[in-house]
């Protein structure tokens, strides 16, 4: 599933755990993560949670961090 640039290009990790819950969080940013019973629900509370994390950078001026890709050759 394709998802737009709203996550800034960090990793987005999703997964069911063992209570059937959805977990979704920033891989770059663990701290950046949401749940619900769905996993469409669970990204959709991801988005409202990095909107307030983008919000807490700007109102004390601090820069959104930039996530470089580095991909490895084989």
């Amino acid at each position: 599933m394709a998802l737009p640039n709203i996550f800034n290009d960090y990793t987005i990790n999703l997964f069911q755990d063992k209570d059937r819950d959805w977990l979704a969080y920033l891989v770059e940013m663990p701290n950046v993560s949401a749940f619900a019973d769905s996993p469409q629900a669970a990204l959709a509370e991801l988005e409202i949670a990095w909107q307030g994390v983008r919000e807490s950078y700007r109102k004390h001026g601090d820069p959104i961090p930039i996530i470089e890709k580095v991909y490895a050759k084989s």
